[in-house]
């Protein structure tokens, strides 16, 4: 289980500061989707970052999340926005509290790998109606676009994810299915006997081109997010990862300041400001639809 579930979580940080998905992912899920618009569900729902989005374009819709306090930062926000036609309920995805044959559209944003795939696809395919449609979307770690030197912007969140002095034995098992662009739940999907019409899909251009069998996204779904250094590393502080180390280290010097310290000391020795920073995220998405 994500570390998300586990006591102590912010969730409200969570929803301040995680990426956001654009209108674009909900074109293109619209169009690809042939079925009704009747009835959705959002799995692994997190602070209702996305739930909320497919509240405007279906009737009903059901966030569900392990973790209560994600639960409960969801029902705020959606009570904040006025939103009505959206009930949240505790769930992990391989036990769906939801009926069966009842669901039109099935997200998953960013937590599909925290699931054990085969039951999760059978849960799927209970909760769907025919002809519904799964969607599974994932990013990688973040990238900062306006550092001058574009590898460190490229590679300065993925060190600290998968350095073994830093948070590389804090990531619960699956995470590496994000770092594959889920490649190996396509495998396991492709084999799936009622998922037909399958996408495989990414963004950007550069992704797609080191990822076999992607197709290159014409837009973002996720744009990039305007941070200061100080938001950037307090984002940083919602992975789950880092939710593990802490709670693993509680004396300890915070491994996450350490390295951010040291960059902000970089860049003011060269004389570069770090007050704004640009942030991407490389995304994915499997997309599949159940067999009328």
């Amino acid at each position: 289980m994500s570390a998300f579930a586990s006591q102590g979580f912010d969730a409200d940080a969570y929803l301040a500061l995680r990426p956001t998905y654009n209108q674009a992912l909900v074109r293109w899920l619209l169009k690809y989707h042939t079925g009704a618009s009747n009835s959705a569900a959002d799995i692994a729902c997190g602070p209702g970052t996305f739930t909320v989005d497919l509240a405007k374009a279906f009737d009903r819709v059901a966030g569900v999340d392990p973790s209560s306090s994600m639960i409960a930062s969801a029902q705020e926000d959606a009570n904040r926005k006025g939103i009505t036609n959206v009930e949240y309920k505790q769930g992990f995805g391989e036990q769906l509290p939801i009926e069966s044959d009842s669901i039109d559209l099935l997200t998953v944003m960013q937590g599909v790998h925290w699931f054990d795939a085969e039951k999760f696809f059978g849960e799927a395919l209970r909760v769907l109606k025919p002809g519904g449609t799964l969607a599974m979307v994932g990013y990688d770690y973040p990238e900062v676009a306006n550092w001058p030197e574009p590898l460190a912007g490229k590679t300065f969140a993925r060190k600290l994810a998968t350095d073994s002095d830093m948070l590389k034995q804090y990531w619960d098992k699956g995470f590496n299915l994000v770092e594959e662009a889920y490649a190996p739940l396509l495998r396991i999907a492709e084999t799936v006997a009622g998922f037909d019409n399958i996408e495989y899909v990414g963004f950007p251009k550069d992704l797609a081109g080191g990822v076999t069998g992607i197709t290159a996204l014409p837009e973002p779904w996720i744009d990039p997010k305007s941070m200061t250094f100080s938001e950037f590393r307090a984002y940083l502080k919602t992975w789950s990862a880092y939710k593990a180390w802490k709670d693993a280290n509680p004396t300890s010097k915070d491994v996450l300041d350490a390295y951010f310290d040291r960059k902000q000391a970089e860049l003011q020795k060269n004389g570069q400001s770090e007050e704004t920073t640009t942030i991407e995220w490389p995304h994915f998405a499997i997309v599949v639809r159940k067999r009328a």
